[in-house]
Parts: C-alpha cells; sequence; structure tokens
C-alpha cells in the first residue's frame, strides 16, 4: 500500500466539493428574489457556500442585523424548494459590492472621466508637442551619448563603457568600484 501525502488527497476530493457548492450557490442565485423580497435581494447577495454555510453579502450593518432575525425562515425555504441541507446563513457586509451601473463593458472609462480633456483641446495639443520635441531632444542626447561611449573600453566585471581613467585607477567601473 503506498502512502498519499494529504494535499494529494485534499486536492483530489477538493474539486467535488467545490463544484457541488458552485452549483448550491447557483441553484439558491436563481430563486434567491423568491427566497427573500425584492427589496432585500438588492440589498442581500448570496456569496459562497462553505461547509454547508451559506454566506450573504450584506449592503449595510442594519441589513445585516435585520437579515439574523430572518434566518429560520430563510433555511426553511431554501431546504423545502432546494432540497439543499444548510447547516446556517452567515451576514456580513465585508464582500457587499454595489450593483454595477449600466454602462457597456467595452466603453473606456476614461472617456467620461471629469478630468479628461478633448483631443482637439489646445491644452492637448500643446502637450502633444512638448512631448515630440522632448522625445526628439532625448533621441539628439543619446545618440551623442552612444558615439561618445562607442571608442571607450568596456569594463572587466560588467562589460559597460568605461572611461581609462577609472581603468588605470581601480581596474574596473566606478560603479562596480563603489560595489566593492
Amino acid at each position: 500500500m503506498s502512502f498519499e501525502g494529504l494535499y494529494a488527497i485534499l486536492g483530489a476530493i477538493e474539486p467535488h466539493y467545490q463544484s457541488q457548492e458552485r452549483q448550491q450557490l447557483q441553484r439558491i442565485l436563481e430563486i434567491w428574489s423568491e427566497i427573500v423580497n425584492e427589496s432585500t435581494a438588492k440589498n442581500a447577495v448570496p456569496t459562497t457556500i462553505q461547509r454547508n454555510i451559506l454566506e450573504v453579502a450584506t449592503s449595510s450593518s442594519v441589513w445585516t442585523q435585520n437579515l439574523v432575525f430572518q434566518r429560520p425562515m430563510m433555511l426553511k425555504k431554501i431546504r423545502e424548494q432546494l432540497s439543499i441541507d444548510l447547516s446556517d446563513i452567515r451576514f456580513s457586509t465585508v464582500q457587499w459590492r454595489p450593483p454595477q451601473t449600466e454602462t457597456p463593458l467595452e466603453s473606456d472609462p476614461w472617456q467620461s472621466h471629469p478630468s479628461r480633456l478633448p483631443e482637439d483641446s489646445p491644452e492637448v495639443q500643446t502637450q502633444l508637442a512638448l512631448f515630440s520635441t522632448a522625445k526628439s531632444s532625448f533621441d539628439r542626447w543619446s545618440s551623442i551619448v552612444q558615439s561618445r561611449a562607442q571608442h571607450l573600453p568596456l569594463c572587466p566585471e560588467c562589460g559597460s563603457p568605461t572611461p581609462p581613467g577609472e581603468l588605470q585607477r581601480w581596474s574596473v567601473c566606478a560603479i562596480c568600484a563603489a560595489k566593492r
């Protein structure tokens, strides 16, 4: 008989329980507004089932307190309508996420941001001109530095171009000498 590690055994069992709990949660979500009324359904949403305990996110602590008193009735309805044997229901504001406003997913939130300037505004055009000037200045500086460094000897440790004086003094570049 070979011994398997605890994690291997739990890893084989866990997907079965997770998929079963997901299916149960999906079934509860489908009839949630029937189990509770519409206003409650807007302020309380089931999030997970773990170890036969349904966790419900609520919009406020007032809703949490109110629903604690309705727990037995809710458990009874779930057991009767879905034949799911839950041991308890826990309410918390921790996982609450307000309902999303109806905006298309493909739209860019930046397009409606109050700080956004239109593309054709003079401020944007000025910034774009400055950017292109800065980029061309950087490119010019970069080519000058590269042409100067082209004929310098290389540091034996890091391989970067090094002034000959640094190599004579430390036998490496100043950066490698500082690291020592």
